[in-house]
């Protein structure tokens, strides 16, 4: 129930937060993904009138180029609502030539416990010959406990459908976006 919850919330965040984030201009920018003084750089913090205090962090899609040949958006978010409950997600955005959707609905994470998946919105773009261009972006709700355990062995998820691909997301981005919480909130969640 926990889950559908937060699914709920980012439902309506994740539209808003990828309006307004731009990938663009991450690629440009050049972040050591091993650092977490780096990454933290790059954190960005917004009060939305809606869903409350959002932080999230810069574009991972961007360390890799196997990464960034499927997907244009991989980024942790923290959602503070106006309760003052904390809530946790990874959102992706997989975008792809090829000749059919990859329909990602599955998620696993190394240990090969299952992990929820929110399909926010597919779009098919230009067709060419004998392939398109897709667009699904989905979301990841995860527990604070999936959230803290990435700031010591890092998050490992195996996205499939009719595809199989590996995200392999650094213990220094958690790292980073544990230290752009605020010490009363750490201690509340504990």
């Amino acid at each position: 129930m926990k889950h559908a919850f937060q699914a709920i919330i980012f439902l309506g965040l994740a539209f808003t937060l990828q309006a307004q984030a731009n990938p663009d201009s991450e690629s440009k920018q050049s972040i050591n993904w091993a650092s977490e003084k780096d990454i933290g750089k790059h954190i960005e913090f917004r009060l939305e009138k809606e869903h409350g205090e959002v932080t999230y962090g810069p574009n991972f899609a961007s360390s890799d180029t196997d990464l960034s040949d499927h997907f244009s958006e991989i980024y942790l978010t923290r959602l503070i609502d106006h309760k003052g409950a904390d809530h946790y997600a990874l959102y992706i955005t997989a975008q792809y030539n090829d000749t059919d959707w990859r329909s990602y609905e599955n998620a696993a994470n190394k240990q090969g416990n299952k992990l929820p998946v929110v399909t926010l919105s597919k779009n098919e773009n230009v067709c060419e010959s004998t392939s398109c261009r897709y667009e699904e972006r989905l979301a990841i709700p995860l527990s604070f406990l999936y959230f803290f355990d990435g700031a010591t062995m890092g998050l490992d998820v195996t996205l499939s459908g009719s595809r199989t691909n590996q995200i392999n997301i650094p213990i220094a981005y958690f790292k980073a976006m544990m230290n752009s919480i605020p010490q009363e909130s750490l201690y509340d969640e504990l």
